[in-house]
């Protein structure tokens, strides 16, 4: 399902996941969409992804995807949502994105897909 050989998934990973990395010291990176999907448009379709860091705690929700957009400025379209573990782990359980997001995602930190059924 996902797809290793996408250009902007790979520069990503190289350039921008070390900035997030040093940053805000995740505990994961889910990309999902259609990156992760393999059915991107090379050029317009942005870049999903879920952080989940303990840095987030006590920061408002639009607060920490500004901070988190500014630290990474990337020169293309990134779709993020910031969670603390507590949330994460309450989030993926329900309905909605988070939950699809949990199961068909790419774990960029540990290069493989997720399956957080529950």
């Amino acid at each position: 399902m996902a797809q290793t050989s996408d250009e902007r998934v790979d520069l990503f990973r190289t350039v921008y996941l070390p900035r997030l990395i040093e940053r805000y010291r995740p505990t994961r990176v889910l990309l999902f969409g259609s990156r992760a999907r393999g059915t991107a448009l090379a050029r317009t379709s942005d870049l999903d992804l879920i952080v989940v860091s303990e840095d987030f705690e006590g920061v408002p929700f639009l607060q920490r995807l500004s901070q988190l957009l500014w630290t990474l400025r990337t020169p293309f379209p990134v779709e993020v949502l910031c969670y603390t573990q507590e949330e994460y782990d309450r989030k993926k359980v329900e309905i909605g994105i988070v939950q699809v997001a949990s199961r068909e995602g790419l774990d960029l930190l540990r290069g493989e897909m997720v399956s957080d059924r529950h």
